[in-house]
């Protein structure tokens, strides 16, 4: 009996970078977060996984919306 292929990053599907947040000037920031609750996390990027979301744009778009008083917390 054949076992099925294993799940590579290579046979992944990949998740566009996402155009929306194309930054206009030279200037970058990097932002890193620790200690996120495993289970979050897991929940997190199972949901990005199936509906085809990159964490990145997820992320701009939370940050996004706070700033311009579209959600609050």
């Amino acid at each position: 009996m054949r076992t099925p292929p294993r799940s590579t990053p290579a046979a992944r599907k990949k998740r566009g970078y996402s155009r929306e947040f194309t930054p206009q000037t030279t200037r970058r920031v990097r932002f890193t977060i620790d200690r996120i609750p495993p289970t979050l996390w897991d929940r997190v990027t199972v949901k990005a996984r199936r509906e085809g979301v990159s964490l990145r744009a997820l992320t701009l778009r939370l940050l996004r919306d706070w700033a311009d008083d579209e959600m609050t917390i």
